[in-house]
């Protein structure tokens, strides 16, 4: 059983460490959350590939792998667009990536 504490339920302190970009909170409050949904990944994801460019990679691989296996109905086009987003996390388009991948966690499959 998941113990709150004085912050709150540990989904609202993920989601206030994502929002303030604490990766080490936010990574400490998903592993007690465990497997987080794919719109939380994202979020974590994305925060890694502004704070933890040397582990961007992997984090994104897992994220577009888990994005596979929800949407078995996407396209080549599909993969194409979630993974140059995935790519361009962390860099000048960061916020355009962000939100089309959230569109990508939100809706099965892009278009």
């Amino acid at each position: 059983m998941r113990q709150l504490t004085s912050q709150g339920h540990p989904s609202a302190i993920f989601q206030r460490a994502i929002a303030r970009g604490n990766l080490l909170v936010a990574e400490t409050v998903a592993r007690e959350l465990g497997r987080l949904d794919l719109a939380d990944a994202l979020e974590l994801t994305a925060l890694i590939a502004q704070k933890d460019t040397t582990r961007h990679s992997r984090a994104a691989a897992r994220w577009l792998r888990r994005w596979l296996e929800q949407n078995v109905d996407a396209t080549i086009h599909d993969a194409a667009l979630v993974t140059a987003s995935l790519l361009a996390l962390g860099g000048r388009y960061h916020g355009e990536a962000l939100a089309t991948l959230r569109a990508a966690a939100g809706a099965s499959p892009v278009r």
